[in-house]
């Protein structure tokens, strides 16, 4: 198809918005869900295959991250000792905004980070409030830790984004 449309801001944004919502509250009943998600955004992305690329590297990046904090019990999900599938999932759908509506803090390193600690942190407060997640910590030491790891990890994300394909970013339409 590769129309473009998943590259809209407001198309970009919403798609997230929704896988983020079902695998919070659905968690792994989620799967099919963000698969499907996933699988439009590429089918109307105008570069797929570079965009897979993008998602699948700054995707296992993020999830690696969350499977290091899981190994150091600061993350619990249940009895299981790996985060879940729909994890992974929601790090590609997370992955899938940083050329399209995150494009805004490409040249913006620190507002990408601020931006990425605060709302990051309080991202993964919310899942635990709603019961997706279990943190380690209390509330505030919990959102500060998740604050500081996003410092670094939104702008790096950012950065690697733009890295191999810099001319496809939503803002070179």
């Amino acid at each position: 198809m590769k129309s473009g449309l998943s590259q809209k801001f407001w198309v970009n944004q919403a798609g997230f918005q929704l896988a983020w919502w079902c695998a919070i509250l659905f968690t792994s009943q989620s799967l099919p869900v963000l698969i499907i998600l996933l699988l439009l955004h590429f089918l109307f992305h105008r570069h797929p295959l570079n965009e897979a690329y993008v998602v699948l590297a700054c995707g296992l990046i993020g999830f690696s991250v969350d499977l290091l904090l899981t190994a150091a019990g600061l993350f619990r999900f249940g009895s299981a000792a790996l985060p879940p599938l729909w994890l992974l999932l929601l790090w590609f759908c997370f992955s899938a905004t940083l050329r399209q509506s995150l494009s805004f803090f490409h040249n913006r390193r620190i507002l990408a980070s601020v931006c990425g600690g605060i709302s990051g942190g309080l991202a993964y407060i919310a899942a635990a409030k709603l019961g997706a997640v279990s943190i380690g910590l209390s509330t505030v030491p919990g959102f500060l830790v998740l604050m500081f790891i996003w410092m670094g990890l939104f702008p790096l994300q950012i950065w690697l984004s733009t890295r191999q394909f810099p001319g496809e970013v939503r803002g070179a339409y």
